[in-house]
């Protein structure tokens, strides 16, 4: 009889705490562990606030969707200038968490934390726009099945609702586009990150619900195919 090898704990919740963006996180296993290539991400989004907050006098409106940690929202947060911020998530226990390193790194008053599935807890009628609107997301995005073959240290211990994006892994996405087109919202830019092998999907998905905006995926440091912007023409 063969023993299998009991899955190891990621250090990071372990010490309780992880880096990302040249900032400390708490996290525990609430909450998944903010990855290298998600700064990706943050840094498409600060350049841009940061070039609109320069050049015009605009109120800019970033939605953080599916915070987990806080992670993306503060790192927006401590990079940017007068700009608000609302980040969103499904878990009271994650929020919990996120407000907690909001607190940490002073930006609890930039940032507005609120429970809401994807959009739907959000009721502003953004028409006309009286703002520049920015939706950053990092939802679930592995395909079910293949949650049972990642590395036990992340299948055992980080949280499946932070993993799990259905069936081919997009469902999350899907979901996000559609409230975005029902509430008749026309952001500046939408970002988001993608597995790896989303590609074809994604600007499959991505134009039916945006026909009218540029779409494009760029590469990680590992050339992977990891973030999706879709950008108002």
């Amino acid at each position: 009889m063969t023993l299998q090898k009991p899955s190891k704990k990621p250090d990071q919740y372990t010490q309780g705490f992880t880096e990302f963006y040249k900032l400390k996180f708490m996290v525990n296993e609430s909450v998944l562990i903010p990855r290298p290539e998600t700064e990706l991400l943050v840094d498409n989004v600060v350049n841009l606030v940061n070039s609109f907050t320069r050049n015009q006098k605009t109120s800019l409106l970033v939605l953080d969707i599916g915070t987990g940690s806080g992670n993306i929202a503060i790192s927006i947060a401590k990079n940017t200038n007068n700009v608000k911020i609302i980040a969103t998530d499904i878990s009271p226990k994650v929020l919990k968490v996120a407000k907690l390193n909001a607190k940490l790194h002073g930006v609890e008053k930039k940032i507005n934390f609120l429970k809401s599935n994807l959009l739907s807890a959000l009721n502003y009628t953004l028409s006309p726009i009286p703002y520049t609107l920015i939706i950053v997301a990092n939802l679930p995005y592995i395909p079910t099945q293949r949650i049972t073959i990642l590395d036990s240290s992340v299948k055992d211990f980080e949280p499946h609702l932070a993993l799990d994006g259905g069936k081919d892994g997009f469902d999350l996405y899907r979901q996000l586009f559609a409230q975005i087109r029902e509430k008749k919202w026309k952001p500046t830019l939408i970002v988001g990150e993608i597995d790896h092998t989303h590609k074809k999907i994604v600007l499959k998905e991505a134009k039916k619900y945006f026909p009218n905006y540029q779409i494009e995926v760029k590469k990680d440091l590992a050339k992977k195919d990891r973030i999706l912007l879709i950008k108002h023409l």
